[in-house]
């Protein structure tokens, strides 16, 4: 019976796995270009942009349902690098997240390619009043800047948008 429940359990887990990716590439896309940073990026077409002061960009998914508080988005900010390789600015990322977020907990890190360039890619939770979110953290260094993509969802979202996120994460270019 164990082995019957373990089994269905690991064909649920695939199969939603499978419908996640699948739904992600059936989303309409847009790119965005920021030509003063020579940044471009695909986003889906459903959502919305924001203005927000210090970001590059800031996107956010379409509600889902009324008396909705948060909706998933993502954000990218640039600064000076600081003359930091990208090892010790996912250090540094590492070290200032956890002294200003509370309930900051890292759950993987790894270094990875995206277009030829080299970025790191931090997933974590954290607290904010009542809510735990969990981020998709990509970072990138390029020309004497550091280039940072925050995706961000709920705990209990985060799954769903995680193929999405990706997405994003992958089409970023940097001139």
């Amino acid at each position: 019976m164990k082995k019957i429940l373990a089994a269905m359990l690991l064909l649920f887990l695939v199969v939603n796995g499978f419908a996640q990716k699948q739904a992600a590439e059936k989303i309409a896309w847009k790119t965005y270009t920021d030509a003063k940073e020579k940044v471009s990026v695909k986003y889906p077409a459903t959502w919305e942009q924001k203005q927000v002061e210090n970001t590059m960009f800031f996107f956010m998914a379409p509600y889902t349902h009324d008396g909705q508080k948060f909706r998933e988005n993502i954000n990218m900010v640039s600064g000076p690098a600081e003359d930091l390789y990208l090892v010790e600015y996912l250090v540094d990322a590492r070290t200032k997240l956890g002294q200003s977020v509370e309930g900051f907990k890292e759950l993987k890190s790894q270094y990875i390619k995206i277009g030829g360039r080299d970025f790191a890619r931090m997933i974590y939770t954290f607290k904010f009043k009542d809510k735990v979110f969990k981020d998709a953290y990509y970072l990138t260094l390029n020309k004497g800047k550091a280039y940072s993509l925050v995706c961000s969802a709920l705990e209990g979202s985060f799954d769903e948008y995680y193929p999405v996120f990706e997405k994003i994460a992958r089409s970023i270019k940097i001139k």
